[in-house]
């Protein structure tokens, strides 16, 4: 199922945010509406339940924005889906200020029943750091407040999402640790580490954060202990640049117009199950990172 974009606003204004500028603006474009939202929605399931008898266990839905949660009727929508696709597994990617709320949180978890998982950004353990790439004071507080309040309430999965760029790259260690004891005694969480993308904002920012895929991956093995025993993802990443030992940990997340596939991935064993590059990675930085496994 094709992801849902409920608002194009965002009280956050993050460096390498995928989105366009506009995004940012304290004025919706005018073209999210609920009832609009709904009536698509409807449309879409009433085909799929018609020629996809196995909907309910092949499909999921990912909510996204801007900031889906500033949305005047997002628990309404979330009501609505939960209603009428109980059993589909939804995904809530949010910046989590939202739930430092503690009235909206008590009305989000009473309808947001699982399966569901809300994927929350968080960019450094540090203040500084992470209030530099948000663009917004006090956010930090708040999204710490919010991931708190949602592990201690929420009865569907937690995913900590860390996109990672020149601005947080050597803070990674210490963000980890920061998570694991932050979110000790807790259940079902996971953190999933992301290479940033280049599209919208990222890309007018691509010099201030710009960061080789090797170098992430690097970073990333060089921590490996600290890694053990968490409900790792990875996104982004061709499996040759990743030691062996964290290609199992690797998941394909983009659709295939925004990846390629270069020449030196002919004849890789690995190929099948590779992300391959990122397109617009390629057109700026090429694939000399690049290597062809053979065995």
């Amino acid at each position: 199922m094709p992801d849902i974009s409920l608002w194009n606003i965002c009280n956050n204004k993050c460096v390498m945010c995928t989105n366009p500028k506009e995004y940012s603006n304290s004025n919706p474009l005018g073209n999210y509406d609920i009832k609009t939202q709904i009536k698509k929605l409807k449309l879409y399931i009433k085909g799929i339940n018609v020629y996809n008898s196995n909907f309910d266990k092949k499909n999921y839905i990912n909510i996204t924005g801007g900031e889906p949660t500033l949305h005047p009727d997002f628990l309404r929508f979330i009501t609505y889906l939960r209603k009428e696709l109980s059993e589909i597994p939804i995904t809530l990617l949010t910046n989590g200020r939202s739930f430092s709320n503690e009235k909206f949180l008590t009305k989000f978890v009473s309808v947001a029943k699982p399966p569901f998982t809300v994927a929350v950004s968080f960019h450094s353990y540090d203040k500084k750091t992470f209030e530099k790439i948000t663009g917004i004071k006090n956010s930090y507080e708040q999204t710490v407040n919010g991931i708190k309040n949602i592990a201690l309430k929420f009865k569907g999965e937690l995913e900590i999402r860390i996109v990672i760029h020149k601005l947080n790259i050597k803070e990674l260690d210490k963000t980890i640790l920061f998570l694991k004891d932050f979110l000790l005694g807790y259940k079902n969480w996971r953190i999933t580490i992301i290479h940033y993308e280049i599209e919208g904002i990222s890309e007018k920012n691509k010099r201030k954060i710009y960061l080789k895929l090797s170098k992430s991956a690097q970073k990333i093995y060089s921590i490996k202990d600290i890694l053990k025993g968490i409900n790792l993802r990875l996104y982004h990443f061709p499996l040759c640049v990743l030691n062996k030992n964290l290609r199992k940990y690797a998941w394909i997340t983009l659709p295939k117009e925004e990846r390629i596939y270069t020449y030196k991935c002919k004849g890789c064993k690995l190929k099948k199950k590779c992300l391959g590059l990122m397109k617009r990675y390629y057109e700026l930085y090429g694939d000399a990172e690049l290597k062809t496994i053979r065995e």
